[in-house]
């Protein structure tokens, strides 16, 4: 018999209802409540620091994946809501347990899915729990409009231009919580005002960076500024003065905007809350509707008709720009996938209409956006012709699909390896092991070869070099594997994503003449993580092959 435990715990505090303490209950309830345990096989399963609103836990696939292989006879946690607060999510679970014969016991409530009433008592449960939910969620929201009214800052990173500066204490619930505002800072400020300002005169983002980046002027947290970097500054309501046209914008918008019209006389700026999600939607933005726009205690550096006339641009530029981040040329097929050896994409840039290859292909060549921006004061990597790279990357390619290939063997060792060690991941360290292995006996063979010999001095003197080049070989690739070790790196997981990355090989291989640009360009993007170029060489890696 075996019997499953799942605790989770949304975070971790020391005490009450810790995984450690969900853990114990369950043991003892299972020691003496059911029948056999004592000579049952039990597996744990523990999220820390995860929510129960959905099932993105990765304890929890994982305890599902293994029940879905079968084996598993009781499911056992502390409390229902432990799996989820969602009734969907519930429902679903309850459902798959019962058509793989899984009795569920939740020792909190008395819960026996053996039964119907047990069963009709865990969706009611479910239901509850989602709505306890979903009124925490209500509550939190309501403190923060409450909040929003009086123009506190909330907390986290502050904006760039600003400081928070403590208050006097507010009451929250019966609590007293320090009070925070934001203070501007005159020489960060000047930053703002220059992004602004730039803005309005050229409407350039990349224009923006580029400044930046040849006067070596670094965002607030010490990191070179990007295009999407400069986009949060332009589209933060912070910097917004609260005037007419600005309460219009958002008003109409469709945010809840927490002041009235009377309010927007230009003396302050704005501020918002809930313009950015968190959790599992973390750095992607709320719809307007969910924006709680209000008054805040700080100075606003740029006019509301200046603001919206940005958001304006910007959106305007964005339904542009969106169609040249995809690639849609007939030529390049790496695009999306090649970049410098500074870290930096490549892009492609063609010749002229008339300058055509022997194929009657458009010529074109890769260029670095890194080195392209800074003029080439950060980067000096030469660019690549584009057709040549993309050519011999695809050669290159296609003989990986050969059986006897060392990439092709590599993938097939990897497999064996993890059917052997029935584990989901395979070291880095052991690939390298391979590698340094198959060198080594080419080593052995030489010497053998050697000893039998009565060749020529130049045979010799052939031999040695050879034996010279791979024991150098040998000795970088162990002190490659020795890092590997000490990162702990994965390569590539299961065995059904390698079966898919061989088949794509063969695919390539076998469809390659028949393919169109964009259809080979897909296939290259199942196969490629990146290519790498320095200057002088092309590095290929494969998916999962770092």
């Amino acid at each position: 018999m075996k019997i499953f435990i799942y605790s989770r715990k949304s975070k971790w505090t020391g005490r009450g209802e810790s995984v450690e303490n969900q853990l114990t209950m369950c043991r003892e309830y299972i020691q003496y409540n059911i029948e056999g345990a004592d000579k049952a096989e039990i597996v744990e399963y523990e999220d820390e620091g995860y929510s129960g609103k959905n099932t993105n836990r990765p304890q929890f696939q994982k305890m599902m994946s293994d029940i879905k292989q079968g084996g598993c006879n009781y499911l056992v946690c502390y409390k229902l809501d432990r799996l989820g607060r969602n009734i969907a999510d519930l429902a679903n679970l309850i459902e798959t347990l019962n058509k793989l014969n899984v009795s569920f016991v939740s020792i909190k409530e008395r819960f026996d899915t053996s039964t119907p009433i047990g069963k009709a008592m865990i969706y009611f449960a479910g239901v509850l729990a989602q709505m306890e939910r979903e009124q925490i969620a209500e509550r939190v929201r309501d403190n923060m409009i409450m909040l929003a009214r009086k123009g506190r800052w909330l907390g986290g990173n502050t904006p760039l231009g600003f400081r928070a500066e403590a208050e006097e204490k507010i009451s929250i619930n019966g609590k007293n919580k320090k009070s925070f505002r934001l203070v501007m800072d005159e020489e960060e400020i000047k930053v703002v005002q220059f992004i602004f300002q730039e803005y309005l005169e050229k409407q350039s983002l990349v224009g923006i960076v580029k400044y930046f980046l040849s006067h070596d002027i670094m965002t607030k947290r010490g990191y070179e500024y990007s295009t999407t970097a400069v986009k949060d500054i332009l589209t933060n309501p912070v910097y917004c003065i609260a005037d007419k046209e600005a309460y219009d914008y958002f008003w109409n918008l469709g945010c809840q905007v927490c002041l009235d019209e009377e309010e927007a006389d230009g003396k302050y700026g704005l501020i918002s809350y809930a313009k950015t999600s968190s959790s599992q939607y973390k750095n992607k933005d709320n719809a307007p509707e969910k924006w709680v726009i209000a008054l805040g205690r700080h100075r606003g550096i740029v006019l509301g008709k200046d603001f919206v006339k940005i958001q304006k641009v910007l959106k305007y530029n964005s339904s542009k720009g969106d169609s040249w981040h995809k690639p849609q040329n007939q030529v390049a097929l790496l695009s999306g996938l090649l970049y410098c050896s500074c870290g930096h994409y490549m892009r492609p840039k063609y010749y002229s209409s008339k300058q055509l290859t022997e194929d009657g292909e458009r010529k074109f060549s890769y260029l670095c956006t890194y080195k392209d921006k800074t003029n080439g004061k950060k980067c000096s990597t030469a660019n690549v012709q584009g057709n040549i790279i993309d050519r011999l990357v695809c050669e290159e390619i296609l003989r990986y699909a050969d059986e006897n290939s060392s990439v092709f063997q590599m993938l097939e060792e990897m497999k064996e390896k993890i059917v052997n060690t029935k584990e989901d991941k395979v070291n880095a360290a052991d690939i390298l092991d391979w590698e340094i292995q198959k060198r080594k006996k080419e080593v052995k063979n030489l010497i053998t070869a050697l000893a039998k010999s009565d060749g020529t001095e130049a045979f010799i003197s052939q031999i040695e070099q050879e034996i010279t080049r791979l024991n150098e070989e040998c000795e970088a690739l162990e002190k490659e594997k020795g890092e590997a070790l000490e990162e702990g790196c994965l390569v590539q997981g299961n065995r059904q994503q390698l079966d898919a990355l061989i088949h794509q090989l063969q695919s390539f291989q076998k469809l390659f003449d028949s393919l169109t640009v964009i259809e080979k360009r897909e296939y290259l993007r199942m196969i490629l993580d990146k290519v790498v170029w320095d200057g002088e060489q092309a590095h290929i890696f494969i998916c999962g092959s770092h």
